[in-house]
């Protein structure tokens, strides 16, 4: 629903955003969603009104980043900062649009650059993130640019706090209406858990006792099973 060349000099460094082994200032990215995400919706015509010199400066910086050095938690984060800032900045570039789904190749032939590598946005959810971190709980933090995406959070990952926050929006968002339901006796989930189910049997044996670690409302029916799937929005989460 992801990182990072010698340090040259203290002034390059202040200008093109740290690149430095083991750091990243992921600053003008919080900056950004600080101001124009509110309750998981983007103001994606504030942003491109306003704020895209600061975003292409990040996303470039992002390409030209080195993860060598940094801890397990700050690579994942770079990561996760990276699908985030591209695809606001993809939707960016072609606003307005209704729905991602109106963009061809939106996820598997776009290119973008993280890391000095040139990926699609499948690949670095996929070939990157799923496969390195092997962390169920990063379908929560990875937004899509849809109404059915977890929401996008308004302060970017950091490595100190990324646990914390991944458990936050898990918890978050299975009990919402978009993440978990109960309906006439009826338990649904939303179909990341169908996408991705592999990773969460990984984790918890089954999809519904993965929803139960975290549900705070009838967790043992979602324990028991079966668990269908309720329709996803592509709608664009803007606001």
């Amino acid at each position: 629903m992801r990182r990072w060349t010698p340090l040259v000099s203290i002034t390059v460094l202040s200008i093109s955003l740290p690149v430095t082994a083991g750091a990243f200032d992921h600053g003008p990215f919080d900056r950004i969603v600080r101001e124009h995400v509110k309750k998981g919706r983007v103001d994606y015509r504030a942003i491109k009104a306003g704020a895209m010199g600061e975003l292409d400066r990040y996303v470039d910086a992002l390409g030209k980043g080195r993860v060598e050095g940094m801890s397990r938690e700050q690579q994942l984060a770079f990561y996760l900062n990276a699908y985030n800032a591209n695809v606001i900045k993809a939707v960016v570039d072609r606003y307005p649009v209704a729905s991602v789904m109106k963009v061809k190749g939106f996820f598997d032939r776009m290119k973008i650059r993280v890391a000095g590598r040139a990926l699609t946005l499948n690949e670095l959810e996929n070939k990157v993130i799923r496969k390195r971190f092997a962390e169920p709980r990063i379908h929560f933090a990875l937004v899509c640019a849809a109404r059915s995406c977890p929401p996008l959070p308004s302060r970017a990952f950091s490595g100190k706090r990324l646990d914390r926050d991944l458990e936050r929006l898990t918890r978050a968002f299975i009990n919402s209406p978009a993440g978990a339901r109960i309906e006439r006796g009826r338990a649904t989930v939303s179909k990341l858990f169908e996408w991705y189910a592999e990773d969460f049997k990984k984790a918890a044996g089954s999809v519904g006792a993965f929803v139960a670690r975290y549900r705070e409302r009838g967790a043992e029916r979602f324990r028991k099973g079966p668990v269908g799937f309720h329709p996803y929005s592509w709608v664009l989460n803007d606001r």
